[in-house]
């Protein structure tokens, strides 16, 4: 392995913890929290959707419409403003997982360049890094709403390596989201597949360089 200049993060699920967005949501799914799972992978289908018919919507838009969607199929009437309103209550209010902030600081003092990488909006996306007490540990914090496209689509880890000033190669992506380390990987960076709970790798993806089940062995990754 070239160690890495710049090591890229995905935020939700991979390093904040979205188990705290399940009551939230459930409360307008009839109490359904398994629902809120469906919610997820729909609001990741749903932007690349925008991606593949050349819109761009907000993250929250995107999010609120795929709620309606949801609840919808399950005849639960619900308005696309509530929608939005309770997701982002719920979405900017998310903890950070027990190993985040120590990785985090770890990677710091070694003089690890650290960015934020995010499908979520540039505001909001600030507020989550800011409730998780993560903010300060990052030399970017960059969202695909600058380039209003989402990942995994190409152009955004070209763009992101560009805003850091590296190239693909020397740029490692770390990430929960086989789609995401598949896409990343296909530009040339390096990628770090994060095992949490219930999470694999996408099997027909990019294979990532290494895979990890605690952000720690990162920090052992990079010594």
């Amino acid at each position: 392995m070239t160690t890495p200049k710049v090591i890229f993060f995905d935020i939700n699920e991979t390093l904040l913890d979205m188990q705290a967005i399940r009551h939230g949501l459930a409360d307008v799914l009839n109490g359904d929290d398994i629902l809120v799972d469906v919610w997820f992978a729909n609001l990741l289908h749903h932007s690349l959707v925008d991606i593949a018919s050349s819109q761009y919507h907000d993250f929250i838009d995107i999010g609120a419409a795929a709620l309606v969607m949801v609840a919808h199929s399950k005849d639960i009437s619900l308005d696309i403003e509530l929608a939005k309103k309770t997701i982002a209550e719920h979405i900017t209010a998310l903890p950070a997982h027990d190993d985040v902030a120590p990785t985090l600081k770890a990677l710091k003092e070694a003089n690890v360049k650290l960015v934020a990488l995010s499908n979520s909006s540039q505001a909001g996306l600030t507020k989550q890094l800011k409730f998780a007490e993560i903010h300060h540990y990052f030399d970017h914090v960059l969202s695909v709403e600058s380039i209003r496209a989402y990942k995994p689509h190409p152009n955004v880890y070209h763009w992101a390596c560009q805003q850091a000033g590296i190239a693909n190669s020397d740029a490692m992506m770390v990430a929960a989201h086989g789609w995401d380390v598949s896409g990343a990987k296909a530009t040339g960076m390096q990628t770090t597949f994060v095992s949490r709970p219930g999470k694999m790798m996408y099997p027909l993806g990019l294979k990532p360089d290494f895979t990890v089940s605690s952000l720690y062995e990162l920090v052992e990754l990079m010594s």
